[in-house]
């Protein structure tokens, strides 16, 4: 029977708001995170899409650290950002943090939750055995 990990808030990742929602679950030998934006473990939004960017997968990192994964095990990634122009800044980044290529879905999306977001990622990831 596979155990149920709720990671809720690791080290070196901003709270959300209210304590709404596990950063990750893990379950059945996958680790699935919540979407991770660019704001940084002091609660600040950063300026710029690659800034943004940068800032949510170094979040995405510590969030899959603490679950006993890193970016190398992401099998699927969904990527949200906020002006298709984007895209061409984010396919390097993207270049640098999942070097493996994993699976992917983007969307460009007229709006986000929090305003002055450009955007947001969230991944799936195989605990390494």
């Amino acid at each position: 029977m596979s155990t149920t990990k709720f990671v809720t808030h690791p080290d070196g990742v901003h709270q959300p708001p209210g304590n709404a929602f596990s950063h990750a679950v893990v379950a059945g030998g996958l680790v699935h995170t919540s979407g991770q934006v660019g704001i940084n473990p002091d609660g600040l939004l950063l300026d710029g899409f690659e800034g943004q960017a940068q800032q949510a997968f170094e979040n995405l990192k510590v969030v899959l650290g603490a679950c006993g994964a890193g970016l190398a095990d992401v099998v699927k990634v969904n990527v949200l950002v906020a002006e298709t122009a984007d895209v061409r800044k984010y396919l390097p980044i993207a270049a640098r943090y999942l070097a493996d290529r994993p699976a992917s879905t983007l969307h460009a999306v007229k709006a986000f939750a929090m305003p002055g977001l450009l955007f947001e990622v969230d991944a799936v990831a195989v605990l390494p055995r």
